[in-house]
């Protein structure tokens, strides 16, 4: 199928971006589930998958439908749905692209008024997982080839950061949320405008070049805005006094904020995502772009309410093997090694949504921010 997008009508531009951007140590086994599932029917929802790896293969075909919310871009979600509906042609996949905000707003009213029209999530905000861990949002996530990704890297390929483990699994917070890739971050310029690229992050807040002509991501819409900006802190001293001092223009993602570049309403962008980037590239527009190996995870979810549980399951399955991590971590960092079309592998770059990060932490850096973005 088509990929769908929220917006009929759009500028050159904006059809150009992508709005971007991204557990136990032990995995639960797929013959740990009890329940009746299949269909897509209110019970299989409410009884979650079949208790079998062979029973979930089976019921999802029945099911023969799935409905999945991306943060990635369209181009990209109509390649992952091809390449699923290759590998089960009995489930008419559908990947619907929606900003990070958007995901958690629209699954917060639908839990609200008790109907459900998403069956996985592929979004980036882990503070938003953690929020609702208990209130019961997500099923457990099953298969082989999950479960073969997590041992994978608490095995001994995890992301490091001075050599020291960032991220040493795959699946999280009682088995509900699972790293599907790592998304890299970096900053860009428009090459109309800044005759010398700048060598660095530091080199866009130092001193009063960029003032009143750069962007950034806003910290309000996502956590892992939050996490970004704070670990950059940590690497340069007073970095939140030194961004407010430049009257940065706020952006909810990187989608808006390479438009405006592109377009030339800012002469910089700091922490802007890949995702974002590669298309205004080949759409020609005055733009570069560096990418210092910093990443941030994103993750797959299931729902509980899901219509379809059993392809659900299929589905965040198919994307931890080698077939559905060609597909998925395109252009990104994959989970699993060796996978021709990523850009690198898990332990090739620095993970900033770190396990480590305490969410009172995360909440700080954001208070320290609008305080010094005036706000």
């Amino acid at each position: 199928m088509t990929t769908r997008t929220r917006n009929t009508v759009v500028r050159r531009v904006a059809r150009a971006v992508a709005a971007a951007c991204v557990i136990p140590l032990a995995i639960v086994a797929c013959g740990d589930y009890t329940g009746g599932g299949g269909g897509g029917t209110a019970d299989s929802a409410t009884q979650g998958p079949r208790s079998s790896w062979p029973e979930i293969l089976s019921a999802a075909d029945t099911e023969g439908k799935l409905e999945v919310w991306s943060v990635l871009s369209p181009a990209h979600n109509a390649a992952v749905e091809a390449a699923f509906e290759k590998a089960y042609p009995k489930i008419d996949l559908t990947i619907t692209q929606y900003g990070p905000p958007d995901i958690s707003t629209r699954v917060d009213a639908e839990h609200q008024a008790g109907v459900s029209s998403v069956d996985v999530l592929l979004s980036t905000d882990r503070m938003w997982h953690g929020k609702h861990l208990t209130d019961g949002y997500f099923q457990k996530i099953v298969g082989p080839d999950v479960a073969a990704a997590d041992k994978l890297l608490l095995n001994g390929a995890p992301p490091t950061t001075n050599g020291a483990p960032t991220a040493n699994q795959a699946l999280y917070d009682d088995n509900t949320r699972l790293i599907t890739l790592f998304a890299a971050w970096g900053y860009a310029w428009n090459t109309d405008a800044v005759k010398t690229p700048p060598p660095s992050f530091d080199a866009l807040f130092s001193g009063d070049t960029y003032k009143g002509k750069i962007g950034m991501n806003d910290p309000n819409t996502n956590s892992v805005n939050t996490v970004l900006f704070g670990k950059l802190s940590e690497r340069y001293p007073n970095l939140f006094q030194r961004l407010g001092a430049l009257r940065p223009t706020l952006y909810a993602s990187s989608g808006p904020a390479s438009e405006a570049l592109g377009a030339g309403a800012v002469d910089a962008v700091l922490a802007i995502s890949g995702a974002a980037v590669a298309p205004v590239k080949k759409a020609g527009f005055a733009f570069d772009s560096k990418f210092p190996a910093l990443a941030t995870p994103l993750y797959a979810e299931v729902l509980a309410a899901s219509q379809s549980p059993n392809a659900a399951q299929v589905f965040t399955n198919w994307l931890m093997t080698v077939d559905g991590q060609t597909a998925w971590t395109a252009g990104y960092a994959s989970v699993l090694p060796n996978i021709p079309t990523a850009n690198n592998s898990a332990a090739g770059v620095e993970v900033f949504e770190a396990e480590t990060v305490d969410p009172n932490r995360v909440a700080a850096w954001r208070d320290q921010l609008n305080t010094a973005l005036g706000r």
